[in-house]
């Protein structure tokens, strides 16, 4: 097929049919409508490339509305990640400002009431991570597990101590905010 042959193609489906895909592809986006002529444009892209590639569409109008409703689909899905990533105001105020502590916090009464509140297990591994400053590696040899698992354990021990943290409110009437 020419190249005449097939622009020729590709600007009968535009006139007969781009109205009704910019509407569909309008409606299926919803809060993000102004997406749509992206959608409608790119629809037509592809059949152009299509034909230009050799390959015969015997049903344009429903190649026209398969490939839009594909567009419409990854739009939605690129905003629905985008969205789970948007973080609220108050949220990113917090992380933005970190809390100011005095210079006169006793770090070490909040270390070793900390260490209070962990079990028998946790307070041997925090000595070791913590105080002691031993590798992962010899972690792992001394408790006789491997890597990965010691790893784990402090990644498990540094979020429990987080939790503690929060839920007895250990900084709440040492820090000025």
């Amino acid at each position: 097929m020419s190249k005449s042959d097939i622009q020729k193609i590709v600007n009968d489906c535009y006139e007969k049919y781009y109205q009704s895909i910019y509407r569909y592809c309008f409606a299926r986006l919803g809060d993000l409508n102004e997406h749509a002529y992206d959608c409608a444009q790119d629809t037509f892209l592809v059949l152009q490339k299509k034909l230009t590639d050799g390959i015969s569409i015997e049903q344009k109008r429903a190649f026209l509305y398969r490939t839009a409703d594909t567009f419409v689909m990854r739009t939605v899905e690129r905003y629905k990640k985008q969205k789970r990533r948007t973080v609220p105001l108050e949220e990113a105020e917090k992380k933005a400002s970190p809390p100011v502590i005095p210079d006169n916090f006793d770090y070490d009464k909040c270390a070793a009431m900390l260490v209070a509140l962990l079990s028998s297990e946790e307070q041997e591994l925090y000595e070791m991570k913590y105080i002691k400053r031993m590798t992962l590696v010899d972690i792992a040899e001394f408790l006789d597990i491997s890597p990965p698992a010691a790893a784990k354990r402090t990644s498990r021990l540094r979020q429990r101590i987080k939790d503690l943290i929060k839920e007895k409110q250990l900084f709440e009437n040492e820090v000025i905010l």
